[in-house]
Formats: C-alpha cells, structure tokens, sequence
C-alpha cells in the first residue's frame, strides 16, 4: 500500500481530524501493524501522545468510548431537521453550498449549541456560526495571495514563528517535528496573519488557538476562524503586544467575581491572591492551552456563537465548581495550585457549560461592554501616570495599543461606490475605540507637550485625563431662582446684569478678557501649534466623528461629520433656548459675548458654526477644512469638551447620522471628553481662516496680537463695564 493512502480507524488514533491532517507515516505503521510501534509511542484520536502508563486509557479512546465523532444519533437528527427547516426550500437533498454562510440567531439555534454540535458537522457550522464562512467569500484578497505576500522570511514576525513552531504543540504528532503535516501549515496561518495585521504582528497566544483550529478545519479556514476572533468575536488589542484587551478582561473577570462569587472574593481578598496571573493565559488561549480537548471542542461551540462573554461564563462556572474545594484550602499555595491546576481536572463538558449558564447566563454583552469600558479607562489613565515624567515612553506606549484593522485588499470599484469605511464598518461591527483614543491621547499629549516645552508657566500643568466619573455641581436654588429673573427669554434682548457685579463665584463666566494668552497657542507667532493642532489633533479627532458614520447610497447625498455637526448643533440652540435650566445649571461655563450676553456652549457651538460657514462658504473649500476651523475655534474658547457633549446629547441627530455600534452612539463619548478637557487647560490663539486662500497674504501682515492688552484686565473680572 502506497503512503497516503491510510485512514484512520473509527475512534483510534487520528480519526478525530480534518483528513487533511492525517499523518500518513504513522497511520502507515498503525495499518501495518509495525511492531515497533506497539513499544514506540501511542496516540489518541486527536493526535496527543499517551504516556506507556496510561495504557488502558488508550485501549479505551480506540474502542471509540466517549470519542467525540462517535456522535449522539439525535442530536446529529436535530441539527439536520433545524437546518433543512431554515434552508431547504427546493426538492432535493441539503447539502452545505445550499447552506447560508451566516445562520439566523434563535434560541432553538442556541438549544442547539449548548447540546453540543456533532463533530463531524463542527468545521462547517463553526466557519457559519462564526462569520468566518462570510469573511472568506466575501474577502478581496485570497488566501493564496495571503500566502504569497506574508512568505519573507526576513521579518521579525516570521523568525519568532519559527522559534515557536514547535513550542506550540510539542505532545500532538501534527506539530511535533518541523516535518510533521502540521507545521507548515501553522507556519503560513501564523505569517498570514501577521502580514493581515501588521499592529498585531505575532502573538504567541495565537500560536496555540491556531494549531487547535488546524486539527479540525484546513487551513484557510483557520485563517478565517482568525479573522472572526480578531475583528469580531473579541474586543481589540487581545493579542497585541501591549495585551491591553486581555488586561481589561482580567479585571472586569474580577469585578464580575465579587458580583457572582462573594465568598471566593472574600478568599482571594484575604490571601492577596492576584488571580489574572493565572487566568490571563487561559483567556489569551481560549482555553486552548489548559483544558482537555474535548471539553475545550464545546466551549468553541459556544464561544462562536456568543462571542467573547462565553470567556467569563465559562471562567466563572469553572471557579464555581472548585469552589468549596478553595474555600477549605488551608493556606494561599494550597488555593493558587487549586486555581492553577483547575482547568485540567474538568471531565465532563456539559457539567462546565451547564455551570457557566446556570451562574452567569444573565451576564449579557452590553454589561460586559460597559465593564471594559470603564476598566479600559482605568488601566489608559494609569498607563499615562507611570508615564508621564517620560514623554518619550508615554509616545511609545500609546502607539503599541494596537489598531485592529483588516488590511484585506479592497477593489477600486468597491471603495468608489460604498467607501472604505463602510466597507470596513461592515465587515467589522464590533466597536474599534480602542484605535480612536490612543490617537488622540497621542495628538492631545504631543499638544501638551508643546505648551510645556515653550511656556514656562504650563510646566506644572497636569495633563493626565481625569477618568473618573463626572460629577455635575448644583447650582444653589436661591441663585437658580435669580439667574431666571435676570435672564432674557428671548434671544435678541441683552441681559440685565448689574453692573460691576456677576455671581462668578458658582457660575464661571468667561470672555475674551479673562482668558489666559501663551506665545505657544498663538499661531502667528509660534507656528508649530496650528501644524499640530490641523495635522494631528484635527485628524484624530475626524476619526472620531467618522466611526460608524452612516453612508448614503451611490446614488445619495454627501456624508461629512460636518454635515451632522451643522444639524446637531442647530437642534441643540433651539432646544437649549427653550430651556433656561438647562442654559443656567446644566452647563459650567459661560461666555460673554460683545453685548455682554451670557451665552452656553450650544450657543456658542451655533454661532461658530455659522461663522465657518460664512467665511468658508465664499472661498469654496471641502468639509474637512471647515471642521478643522471649527475645532481652532473650540480650542481658542476653551470648550471643545463641552462641545462634544452638546453634539452627542443630540439624539435625534445621532441616531440619524450613527449607526448604533458607532463611537458618539456609545457611551466611550465620555471618556473622549475627559480627554479634551485637557486642551481646556492651555491658552490658544488660532486663525480660524488661516486654510482659506485668500487670507494667506493677511495672516503674514497681520499684528502680533490684537487686544493683548485687554487680557490684562482677568483679575477684574466683577469689575469690567460690560457696556464699555
């Protein structure tokens, strides 16, 4: 019998895999019956080394007993009638091209998931259940060019996969040896992905998922699988090498223990036991590195299905079920090899999966998202102050939070009629803030620096971003009951205040005569701040505004952040007019105006907004330059947090503009302003034409700065005669 030709025995060693991922050398000798063989080394049906010991153990997986192909006869049944009742619409038999590559949610489907799937059905369904089967079809690059254009061997990515290669999976036959079936294929999965993922590059994590995803499915598919967990099934920067994603699942794991298990907090508490030195593999690896395969084969089942939350529910109902063993522990070793050494000694699947829904089946994916949210927010701000005495490090860090892009190769025709975001946005709906805010803490921090390095009195400012949560100071009633008599109900009448005199001490009010002025913010005079502030800042904060940005049809209008800007802002003078407790308590800050008119960010977002498009308007130029001359204004004015607030309390207009997974629909909006509240604390002077062509030559010939003087009346504040 010629090699190559050899298959597995129902239920003996290797009958588990992808016939692909046969290897035929040993199968040769198991067929043979090689008597070698008997006293080399014995394998069990997914490929892993049985010790000589462990001899009855492998009498019993080549009897096929609990094998997973050895499939329940009616479970295979109710997989078959749920897909021939959701697919089947013509006579004849199903197959899978008849199959959609992405099956309706039901929870009949989920009923189905929690079963178990048949194992000879798993490399399908997974590819479905996952949207990997989606992915692959819809891709505009194919995995062969994949191939071809991450194959140097050169790269620092492709010389660390070759020193793991071998780590990986040393104790399976398909990845044991560099001539095993398996290791070229881990090879050009591994380099495919970092060549599709150049932010990410390799992670060893990956390593392990991937080889695992091999045994079952070829390797295209597992690039696919990739792709899913990378851009859809988990939340960014998981294998970065910063593992920021990981390191925030740590700690919500840790909130959520508290939440669900009290008594095992109280033990981890008391024995100063931190737990993500354990964990953080186990989730790095989705399980891959510490559970016996079979059960790892269920959890899968339901993690492609659900997405990331089956990581908690799954580490939670494994702590659940060794938790009186940890409660007994006499000592803190005792409970940290117990936790340790827990995933290994789960048998029983269903028991696990049982326990996870039964004790965190409620935790659903918005709390989830909210958790990490906010713990992000946490470990970015502790990251900022470890940093903060080094500029260089700070710069370094904030570039190593990595953008989860997919670099797939886009056709000209497809960017021409949808765009590359939306192309992009489709493909992957899970949110992508983690990218959006390091880009502007970089440009925010790169801003800040400028200020320290050229006005000596921004030395000791702090710019770290204030995270916690914000606490909106009350207004006291007797004031509130005097701020309404004195304002005007009408938009065209001056305010009566008494001259000399303005309740500053619980409302500030600010103009032009109170504001700070810095050689560094003024533009005429230090030109590097409108480099930074229209080349950096401007940028990522477009960014901001575009994600999940709804776009028209080929055949619709224009769709620019501008255009949503205009709306929101026209929507929110008008509500904001109509409401004099909301002008007067909600907002901190006021401005004065030139008739000494007291006015609230949405006015003064409304009236910049006009005048951008009246100066702009006449010299023709794109929505881009507008939006980068208004955020010039916000800056000059000290509000551009307060403006994003405005923009997204805005609902009707962001929900028209948004889709529902975008940024300013989510509530990461917050932590954006926390972040411009910083740019708050420095003194800016820039043109707010200076982009428009006809006012080049005027700028040049332009005064030092007009009406310094009057900056120097600030501490007279109560004083000023506001008719003067």
């Amino acid at each position: 019998m010629s090699t190559g030709n050899y298959t597995p025995a129902p239920g003996g060693p290797f009958s588990a895999f992808t016939p692909s991922m046969w290897p035929q050398d040993i199968l040769a000798k198991y067929c043979q019956k090689d008597p070698n063989m008997e006293a080399e080394l014995q394998y069990d049906e997914f490929g892993f080394r049985i010790d000589s010991e462990d001899g009855v153990e492998t009498s019993k997986w080549q009897r096929g007993e609990g094998a997973p192909q050895r499939e329940d006869p009616q479970q295979r049944l109710r997989w078959q009638a749920h897909l021939e009742f959701t697919h089947n619409h013509t006579v004849g038999d199903l197959t899978w091209d008849k199959i959609s590559p992405t099956l309706a949610r039901s929870d009949r489907l989920r009923t189905l998931v929690l079963g178990g799937i048949p194992h000879s059905m798993r490399p399908q369904l997974w590819m479905r259940l996952s949207g990997a089967l989606q992915k692959k079809r819809t891709s505009e690059i194919s995995y062969r060019e994949i191939v071809k254009n991450s194959s140097n061997d050169d790269t620092t990515a492709a010389k660390q996969i070759e020193k793991d290669l071998l780590r990986t999976m040393p104790t399976n036959a398909c990845f044991s040896t560099l001539s095993s079936v398996g290791v070229p294929k881990l090879r050009r999965v591994l380099r495919g992905l970092a060549w599709l993922y150049p932010d990410i590059g390799y992670c060893q994590g990956t390593g392990m998922v991937v080889s695992c995803l091999l045994l079952f499915l070829e390797e295209e598919d597992a690039l696919w699988m990739m792709c899913a967990l990378i851009e859809d099934l988990l939340p960014p920067s998981y294998f970065s090498s910063t593992l920021l994603g990981v390191q925030t699942d740590q700690r919500v794991l840790r909130q959520l223990i508290v939440q669900y298990l009290p008594s095992l907090d109280q033990l981890l508490q008391e024995h100063d036991i931190e737990l993500s030195l354990i964990t953080l593999h186990w989730f790095l690896t989705a399980f891959a590195s510490v559970v016996d395969i079979r059960i790892l084969l269920r959890i899968w089942d339901l993690l492609f299905y659900e997405g990331s939350v089956v990581l908690f529910q799954v580490t939670l109902g494994m702590l659940k079920i060794k938790e009186e063993e940890l409660v007994s522990s006499e000592n803190s070793a005792s409970i940290f090899n117990t936790l340790s050494d827990l995933p290994s000694q789960l048998e029983d699947g269903a028991a696990v999966l049982g326990e996870a829904v039964r004790l965190a089946g409620s935790l659903s994916q918005e709390s989830l998202d909210a958790h990490r949210h906010k713990h992000l927010a946490y470990i970015l701000a502790e990251q900022a102050q470890l940093n903060s005495g080094n500029s260089h490090s700070l710069h370094t860090n904030l570039n190593k939070v990595v953008r989860r892009q997919s670099l797939r190769r886009k056709s000209t025709l497809s960017s021409l009629l949808w765009g590359e975001d939306e192309v992009e946005a489709l493909k992957a709906k899970n949110i992508k803030q983690t990218e959006l805010v390091a880009a502007l803490r970089e440009a925010i921090s790169r801003t800040a620096e400028h200020f320290h390095c050229l006005d000596p009195r921004n030395c000791s400012t702090d710019f770290t971003p204030d995270y916690s949560m914000e606490i909106q100071e009350m207004v006291p009633t007797a004031l509130i009951t005097y701020m309404q008599l004195i304002t005007p109900t009408s938009i065209s009448h001056k305010p009566f205040v008494p001259l000399g005199w303005f309740p500053a001490k619980f409302v500030e009010v600010l103009d032009e005569r109170s504001k700070e002025y810095s050689l560094a913010g003024d533009d005429t005079v230090t030109e590097a701040v409108n480099d930074l502030v229209r080349g950096t800042l401007c940028p990522a904060l477009k960014a901001i505004f575009q994600h999940g940005l709804k776009k028209p049809s080929i055949l619709g209008g224009p769709c620019h952040p501008w255009l949503f800007i205009e709306e929101a802002a026209s929507r929110e003078v008008e509500r904001d007019f109509n409401s004099v407790y909301s002008r007067l308590v909600l907002c901190k800050t006021y401005r004065l105006d030139e008739d000494g008119k007291v006015l609230t960010p949405e006015e003064l977002l409304y009236r910049a907004v006009q005048s951008v498009n009246m100066s702009h308007d006449t010299a023709h130029v794109q929505m881009d330059v507008k939006f980068r001359s208004l955020i010039c204004v916000g800056l000059n004015e000290q509000v551009l947090h307060l403006w994003l607030e405005v923009l997204c309390s805005s609902m009707n207009a962001v929900e028209k503009w948004y889709h529902p997974w975008s940024f300013l629909r989510s509530p990461g909006w917050v932590q954006i302003k926390c972040e411009l509240r910083v740019l708050s604390k420095f003194a800016f002077s820039l043109s707010q034409d200076c982009e428009l062509p006809t006012k080049k030559e005027e700028k040049e010939q332009r005064p030092l700065k007009e009406g310094v003087q009057d900056m120097l009346v600030k501490h007279h504040l109560f004083s000023w005669d506001i008719d003067g």
